[in-house]
């Protein structure tokens, strides 16, 4: 690719999500194509951004693109981005990595044997709150971190109404913690800087709708040094919509609304004021998306890592995994596959 020319990115899957992206990478200037079996989903594509459309995968890849945006149910993003991997394109995949952890450990295994490389959209990483707070841990203002609590929690906000593909589970592999919870789990893993996790404790329900997977979730993680996360995440139930995250440590603590434009900052001397502390807003997304056009165009290294995508694969196995023993499981750091 030359300095000069456009990078060229496929979106496979022309619903809500595909559009988002779509979008930000069309203003960002990306040269857009996409891919969709639904023939009214690639007529309208054509009509907003003037873009090239296939009826399959197959055929943008043969177009020559140079990177894929995967937005499709999750049961078929193995086959798209490895195939993808394969044609040595690069792969932003919608979360989360897979629809079961055997089939996200072949996605992870194709990715290390590629040319491109393959990242998950984790997005609350993108929002300006967390990446202060990253700063801030960074430069010792929070001193040794021990406790990461998150939650993300809707009020009537199951996708489709619980008649889409969300509420499928052959489909999306299961229900909020999939859809919702995919994105806390990475958050507090993220704040934390990834430490080795060794047990997971949860507990996850269905409890609102006509569907057989989770609408609400809660797990409590514990890491090898200590540190411990506490994640809470529902479709609808009976509390404020929030997503809320407090991050503590020994020499400070924070707490903010991931899509806000403060945090509140305390220290270990109960006598000093809390600080708020202001950063701009952010649209996640485009923020996102930025950053993987960077990364594609070889200007940065890519912000997520297949292997953190893929740790965040088997805590939701071991929570699904614990609220069906009705115990804590062991998890093991040390794993490979």
């Amino acid at each position: 690719m030359n300095d000069d020319q456009a990078v060229r990115i496929g979106i496979v899957g022309l619903g809500t999500i595909g559009r988002i992206h779509a979008t930000r990478l069309d203003d960002l200037g990306a040269t857009l194509a996409g891919a969709d079996l639904d023939v009214d989903a690639r007529a309208a594509f054509v009509e907003e951004f003037d873009a090239a459309t296939y009826a399959d995968h197959h055929a943008l890849l043969d177009s020559g693109v140079d990177a894929v945006v995967v937005g499709v149910p999750n049961r078929a993003h193995e086959k798209i981005a490895t195939d993808a991997l394969e044609a040595g394109v690069d792969v932003l995949l919608e979360k989360p990595l897979a629809h079961s952890v055997e089939s996200a450990e072949r996605i992870a295994a194709a990715a290390r044997d590629a040319d491109g490389f393959c990242t998950v959209g984790f997005t609350m990483r993108y929002a300006n709150p967390t990446k202060r707070a990253v700063e801030l841990r960074e430069t010792g203002h929070l001193g040794s971190l021990s406790h990461v609590s998150i939650d993300y929690l809707r009020r009537g906000g199951v996708p489709g109404g619980g008649r889409g593909w969300f509420t499928d589970e052959s489909l999306a592999g299961g229900g909020v913690l999939m859809d919702l919870g995919v994105h806390i789990i990475d958050l507090a893993l993220h704040l934390l800087d990834y430490p080795p996790i060794i047990e997971v404790t949860g507990r996850t329900r269905s409890e609102f709708g006509e569907y057989a997977v989770d609408d609400s979730a809660t797990a409590l993680l514990r890491c090898a040094d200590g540190q411990t996360i506490s994640v809470e995440t529902s479709w609808h139930g009976t509390a404020t919509p929030s997503r809320e995250c407090v991050v503590r440590g020994t020499e400070g603590g924070l707490g903010f609304e991931v899509s806000g434009s403060e945090l509140t900052y305390v220290t270990a001397d109960a006598d000093e004021a809390v600080d708020a502390i202001e950063v701009e807003a952010e649209d996640m997304h485009l923020a996102e998306d930025r950053e993987f056009l960077e990364a594609v165009a070889g200007a940065r290294e890519p912000t997520e890592t297949i292997e953190e995508a893929l740790v965040v694969q088997r805590v939701i196995d071991a929570i699904y995994e614990s609220s069906e023993r009705g115990q804590a499981v062991g998890f093991d750091p040390e794993r490979v596959d």
